[in-house]
């Protein structure tokens, strides 16, 4: 099997509320994503955030270049960055195309949902289930990738229902994505979209896959209980299965019921990789499986 490479989602939309080790500002991301690429990660996936209040900096050129840089003075690590939700198109991935077009901020990668959701967390105590939806279209895919695809940035595409997987297929058969694909596979336990997080649920999605697709998949269980339960789960399937993992305080800020770090997180994965068998991918390995180098 491939090596195994570890993608560490650092901050996402959780806050130093439900965990103090969530980073907010430049500086606390770009340590945090230093740390995690000692640790063993060979991507990075973070949110510009102010530094104080946690808010959101959606579209900061600015501070998206200043994070970069600042990370890769210390390490080599691939990073791609966060977009806004319900814009125009060509608003909502401006200052991603800046960033691919700047020289001086090297970036390597970027991240895309193919697919349309009806996002949701149920509680069942209270018996209450919060509402939106989180819409990619067709237009906006084409747009995303081809923007990318013509600066010679590798995309991560993401897919939040096994549906989704159908989109990636007709991408390939219209000759708009070429392979080695890299496809990141959602799972969750407190949201209401996907399959379950369990062996079945994985497979749901694996069995969806193209078989002559040459592909690296990640598993991401996002919204996990606190116990870690699904999280460990479906993380060690993908490390004797063949894939890889994102991780991190993004996706889940409490893991074993313990408020535990980012760099935490990566070796916690990094050891279930070598309980399989596999070595955990570098930066450079991570190039090499996506095409990135010959």
């Amino acid at each position: 099997m491939d090596k195994m490479m570890l993608a560490a989602a650092i901050n996402e939309a959780s806050t130093k509320e439900q965990n103090p080790n969530v980073p907010y500002g430049v500086e606390e991301i770009a340590r945090d994503a230093i740390a995690c690429a000692e640790a063993g990660a060979a991507i990075v996936h973070f949110h510009t955030r102010d530094a104080v209040t946690g808010e959101q900096i959606w579209d900061s050129f600015d501070a998206y270049a200043e994070a970069i840089k600042l990370i890769h003075r210390e390490c080599d690590v691939m990073i791609y960055p966060s977009f806004p939700p319900m814009r125009p198109k060509e608003e909502r991935f401006a200052h991603v195309i800046a960033l691919a077009e700047d020289p001086s901020v090297k970036m390597e990668v970027v991240a895309f949902g193919v697919g349309s959701t009806n996002m949701g967390s149920y509680d069942p105590v209270e018996g209450s289930l919060s509402s939106h939806a989180n819409v990619n279209t067709h237009e906006d895919a084409m747009y995303f990738i081809e923007s990318m695809r013509s600066r010679g940035i590798a995309y991560n595409l993401g897919v939040r229902d096994v549906g989704h997987l159908r989109h990636i297929a007709v991408y390939r058969d219209m000759g708009l994505v070429q392979e080695p694909l890299t496809v990141e596979m959602t799972l969750t336990e407190r949201d209401t979209y996907g399959p379950y997080p369990d062996a079945k649920g994985l497979m749901m999605y694996l069995d969806m896959l193209p078989k002559d697709m040459r592909c690296n998949w990640f598993a991401v269980v996002h919204a996990a209980h606190e116990d870690g339960a699904a999280f460990r789960r479906i993380s060690m399937l993908a490390a004797a299965m063949g894939g890889h993992v994102r991780l991190g305080l993004g996706d889940n800020p409490l893991l074993d019921g313990k408020p535990h770090t980012n760099e935490q997180h990566v070796e916690i994965v990094a050891e279930m990789a070598r309980q399989a068998g596999r070595e955990v991918a570098t930066a450079a390995d991570a190039r090499r499986l996506m095409g990135l180098t010959t």
